[in-house]
């Protein structure tokens, strides 16, 4: 089974994950949420992430729709400014009006709330990186990892403010030694 192989801590983020959707009103579980959860792993300790800054990026990519300052910049390469485009949008429905209003959507198991499809690859692919690692178990440096090997918001957020996939992949390998 999946989850008999993640550590404690990779539990944790999982949990914390599924709370910050919850608190956002989010109606499923996606990496940004993972992303948010993993902030504190000691893997990210030395670059000094400010939460605050991260949980805001993320919040201005769901203003719009879900798109990165990648995808924006491509749109206004032709011609669109997306930013014109969410501001009417909101003139006209309201604020964050773009960002999916929290759907009442069945929930699976009870209560909870469903993973994305990106969320599931993202754990998916934690269990890559610790394999190819040598590890037997996915902890959250290996769930970080994961997100920064995605080409998607996770992974523009995160390397906009220095968190390289290379990098975190050097420094676990030399602290697994």
């Amino acid at each position: 089974m999946i989850g008999e192989k993640f550590t404690k801590a990779a539990r944790k983020v999982v949990h914390d994950a599924v709370v910050e959707a919850e608190r956002l009103d989010a109606h499923e579980i996606g990496p940004e949420h993972l992303a948010i959860a993993v902030l504190d792993a000691p893997v990210l300790a030395t670059f000094d992430l400010p939460r605050d800054e991260v949980v805001g990026a993320f919040a201005a990519a769901r203003r719009k729709g879900g798109l990165s300052e990648a995808d924006t910049e491509a749109l206004r390469g032709l011609g669109i400014d997306v930013d014109a485009i969410v501001a009417s949008v909101e003139r006209t429905h309201g604020e964050g009006a773009l960002a999916g209003a929290p759907r009442r959507r069945r929930r699976f198991f009870g209560n909870h709330l469903p993973f994305t499809a990106a969320a599931k690859k993202t754990l998916e692919r934690g269990l890559v990186e610790a394999r190819d690692l040598g590890h037997d178990f996915l902890g959250e440096e290996h769930l970080v990892l994961a997100l920064l090997a995605g080409h998607g918001l996770v992974a523009e957020v995160l390397g906009a403010r220095g968190v390289d996939y290379a990098e975190v992949r050097k420094l676990i390998a030399r602290s697994s030694r």
